[in-house]
């Protein structure tokens, strides 16, 4: 846990943002969420903006004495032909054109960059809360050869996947990849998994892993793969044996009823 200090939260106001803002405004009330998704909220201290509104982002940061940051909730990447020039975002555009050519860990990592040189300090998950992780004794201790298998295959092929910036999630059966992680989701990527395993009539097997893990590169502030209930749900429905993540680097929303849904499912729950 961090000092008493009030956090901006800056990201997409989803479920898992808003349960970290709940807890920030714990830590202390003055505490913002500044919302850059499209949808828009009326909550309490949460300011609406569009990404490219960096003037009016430190301006509110300023205000309301905020050094603090925390970047987390579902951003969608921005269109640079929407951006409007505000005095400070102007002179960081070719930077972010050129970032887009890489893919959206390196637009989000300039982001990161772009406010540490304004002096802000750009926290990690970790530092809110440690009760957003699993701990050792919540995991499945003991790997059954055909799933390490699964975990060892699916963990090099979306290693070798991060020089593309690309997926963080895979659905491997029996060292037979069912499905990679595209632009759609992790929630998705298992429905979808779920339909060519019943088209292939796998289905009744109860057999494979989703493997989700970050990106090989990526930032450890940013980005950083989120499970939940929900998961375990399209996981039972694609009736695969469970899950395989970085417990460490790995946010478990709703996590009591994830570890109560995995137990009455038998649903392992493994550590890369």
């Amino acid at each position: 846990m961090i000092d008493n200090r009030p956090i901006a939260i800056i990201g997409g106001y989803d479920s898992i943002a808003k349960s970290f803002y709940t807890k920030i405004k714990e830590i202390n009330k003055k505490s913002i969420f500044i919302n850059i998704q499209n949808k828009k909220s009326k909550n309490n201290r949460v300011y609406n903006f569009e990404i490219y509104q960096l003037k009016k982002i430190f301006n509110i940061l300023k205000k309301n004495e905020i050094n603090d940051l925390l970047f987390l909730g579902k951003i969608n990447r921005p269109n640079l032909s929407n951006f409007k020039l505000d005095g400070v975002i102007d002179k960081y555009l070719p930077k972010l054109a050129h970032s887009y050519k890489k893919g959206d860990g390196n637009i989000l990592s300039l982001c990161l960059d772009i406010f540490k040189e304004n002096g802000f300090k750009i926290l990690s998950p970790r530092d809110i809360s440690e009760s957003y992780f699993l701990i050792k004794y919540e995991l499945t201790d003991k790997i059954s050869i055909e799933d390490k298998y699964d975990i060892n295959k699916s963990q090099n092929l979306l290693n070798d996947l991060s020089k593309y910036d690309n997926a963080q999630s895979i659905v491997i059966v029996n060292g037979y990849i069912i499905a990679i992680e595209a632009v759609e989701g992790t929630d998705s990527l298992l429905k979808r998994a779920a339909a060519l395993r019943k088209k292939l009539n796998q289905i009744d097997n109860k057999s494979g892993l989703l493997i989700k893990i970050p990106k090989k590169n990526q930032s450890r502030l940013v980005d950083l793969p989120v499970v939940g209930p929900n998961t375990l749900k399209l996981i039972k429905m694609a009736n695969l044996n469970g899950i395989a993540i970085d417990h460490k680097l790995t946010i478990v929303h709703n996590k009591k009823k994830f570890l109560q849904f995995a137990k009455n499912n038998d649903l392992k729950i493994y550590s890369i």
